[in-house]
Order: structure tokens, then C-alpha cells, then sequence
């Protein structure tokens, strides 16, 4: 499932859920792109209609370089293969996708085929524009480990609408890799399987509109393909030729756990729904102290979360007059902090970014 017979992505497993929301993610290089892009342009092509809405999060990643680069293939001209060489390449003008071609040194463009937008001016740019013909919307690096726009996807959610107005055949692909499990539409969207999906699946989650009808999501964890460049190794090849979450290398236990004294234990329940379990310990033969993440398996009388609650044991920091959490706080910034694995330190230093407040 995923991957074709020419080791490369497709999406005809994902389109037959007929889902509204389309999350495509994994290994970097299988081509999670290029079939919605040669789909949405061989159907442009063919009507002379736009139908593609091709969505970056910022006005920045939209220049007429970026956007020339994104539809250049490695392996293959996408464009001259859908128009039996018509045209060879795609060119971003006033705001348009358009099929074109060079000569005598001039672009001669043939018909629009989509439009680009950047979702975090549209909600001021896009409102009261038309954008007939548009049938497949796509968010590139949806998944990020640097910047999500706030409430990005409810910003999402506006643009689609500005966009597909009252055609529900709209198809929407939020397309990335996997680098970070930390993501907001994860978390509105209620997307908690895909902590533990397996490459090669597809998940279907449904919402409720306002009608009573069901809004499908179908969210699929690409596969390994067999296409692999033999260049890298350690963890970083893990994530970009065999899917896994990206991941660097982090500090775990030194010794045994049983080999040391818990001094103080609070529970994190981070704004992006992942929690953790914080232990202040020390070291009972050589006296060391240091903090311990893992996974929350069971939430202690103390909890640090950004969420309102009358319990005075529960705050959205550390309280620096407990002793115990003033010594947490100085070994977090001294370095003092291991974890149980490498996915869960990522997990938790991404958590902390989604806080309004930092929490340690």
C-alpha cells in the first residue's frame, strides 16, 4: 500500500477513501508529491481549467524560483509527460500557475492550471477572490520542527473555504515527513493514532459538520521504498530511507534505574496532548543529581499544564519557592536532563515550543 511497482508514492490507496483531508507523511524521497501534482495538472491540461491550489505557509517560500523548482522532477520532466512536450515547465505569474514554454528566449504560456497561496496572509489576501476550478488543494512540509502559524488549522480550515466555496469534491493533502510527532493539526484534528501507526497503513478518522454529516480524514504513514540512496547512516538514515521519525541523539539513565533515589516526581500534560512523566533523582551511590523524562504512564498529585484548574497542585510552571522545583529548573539549564529514548526527548522539547509559557 503506498508504494507502486516503480518503487515511488502513490496516492490511489488514499484517494479511495474519498476523504476530505488527505495527511500523507514518512520517508523523505519516495515522491509523496508528485502524484497529486501529476494528477492535478494532467487534469488541468485536459480541461483547461485550473486544478490545482497549491498552499506555503509562508509569503516568503512563494517566489517565481521556488515555485519554477517545485514542479522540476529529478528523474523525469512531469510537465513535457503530460503535455507530449507542449509545454516544459511551470511558470508562477500574477499570482497563477501556468503550463508554459520558452522561445527565442521568451515564455509563451499556455492555460492556467493552478494558483498559489500563503497561509499566513490569507486570511486578508484571498477572502473576497474567486478561484473556480480548483479541485485539489495541497499543503507542502505540513509537518514541521520549526514553526507552526497560531491556530494554523483553523487558518487552514478558512482557506479551504475561502477556496473550494460549496464544492465538497474538493480534495485537500497536507504532505510531509516525518520529523515531528508534535503537531498542532494532529492535536485539533484528534489524530492520537498516529503516534503509533505503522508505515504502510492508513488510518480514517471522521468529524461531524454543521449539518450532522460526516467529514472524513484519512491520514497514511508511507512505506519504506525500495529506491534508496546508500549515503547515510546512523539515525538520520533511519528517518530519510526507512520512514521512521527523525530523531537526534539524547541522554539517557547512566545507570539502573533502581540505582537511584527519587527525590520529587511531577506530571507534564503538554499543550500538544503528549505527557510526561519528571523526575528529579539522585544517584544513590555517587550522589548525583539529575531529571528523568519518560512517558506519562500514571499522573502524579503534581502537574505542570497550561489548562485551567481550581487544584492548587496543578500550574502552568514550576513553582521556584518548592525547593525541589527550583533544583529541577537549575538542572534543566545546566544540562542535567536525560530520557528514556531519543523519540520521547524529541517529543517533549518540541511540546514545550506549543506553550504560551515556558513550563520549566
Amino acid at each position: 500500500m503506498g508504494i507502486g511497482k516503480d518503487g515511488y508514492y502513490t496516492s490511489k490507496d488514499i484517494l479511495a477513501y474519498e476523504a476530505t483531508y488527505n495527511i500523507v507523511y514518512g520517508e523523505r524521497g519516495p515522491g509523496k508529491s508528485f502524484d497529486i501534482k501529476r494528477i492535478a495538472l494532467t487534469e488541468a491540461y485536459k480541461t483547461g481549467e485550473m486544478r490545482l491550489g497549491l498552499i506555503r505557509r509562508f509569503r516568503d517560500d512563494i517566489t517565481t524560483e521556488l515555485v519554477t523548482k517545485y514542479f522540476i522532477e529529478r528523474d523525469v520532466n512531469l510537465i513535457e509527460m503530460i503535455t507530449k512536450k507542449e509545454f516544459t515547465f511551470i511558470d508562477w505569474y500574477r499570482g497563477y500557475l501556468w503550463f508554459a514554454r520558452m522561445e527565442n528566449d521568451k515564455i509563451v504560456r499556455g492555460s492556467k492550471c493552478g494558483e498559489v497561496f500563503a497561509l499566513s496572509i490569507a486570511d486578508k489576501r484571498y477572502k473576497s477572490t474567486g478561484h473556480p476550478g480548483i479541485k485539489y488543494i495541497v499543503l507542502e512540509e505540513a509537518l514541521t520542527s520549526d514553526y507552526y502559524l497560531p491556530n494554523e488549522p483553523k487558518k487552514l480550515m478558512q482557506l479551504v473555504s475561502t477556496i473550494a466555496r460549496k464544492d465538497s469534491s474538493v480534495r485537500v493533502f497536507l504532505i510531509g515527513n516525518a520529523v515531528s510527532r508534535v503537531c498542532p493539526y494532529f492535536k485539533k484534528w484528534a489524530l492520537r493514532g498516529i503516534r503509533t501507526q505503522k508505515p504502510g497503513t492508513i488510518d480514517l478518522y471522521t468529524h461531524k459538520n454543521p449539518e450532522g454529516e460526516d467529514v472524513k480524514i484519512a491520514v497514511e504513514y508511507v512505506p519504506e521504498s525500495p529506491l534508496k540512496a546508500k549515503i547515510f547512516f546512523g539515525s538520520v538514515a533511519k528517518s530519510i530511507t526507512g520512514g521512521a521519525w527523525e530523531t537526534d541523539e539524547h541522554p539517557t539513565l547512566p545507570d539502573k534505574f533502581k540505582n537511584f533515589e527519587i527525590i520529587y516526581q511531577l506530571t507534564y500534560k503538554s499543550n500538544s496532548d503528549f505527557d510526561f512523566s519528571v523526575c528529579l533523582l539522585s544517584h544513590m551511590l555517587e550522589g548525583y543529581i539529575l531529571v528523568y523524562v519518560y512517558p506519562s504512564k500514571t499522573v502524579f498529585d503534581r502537574v505542570i499544564s497550561a489548562e485551567y484548574s481550581s487544584n492548587p497542585l496543578q500550574t502552568p510552571t514550576l513553582r521556584r519557592d518548592i525547593p525541589a522545583e527550583a533544583l529541577i529548573h537549575n538542572s534543566m539549564i545546566d544540562n542535567k536532563i536525560v530520557f528514556s529514548d531519543n523519540l520521547t526527548a524529541e517529543d517533549f522539547y518540541a511540546s514545550i515550543k506549543t506553550e504560551a509559557k515556558y513550563p520549566f
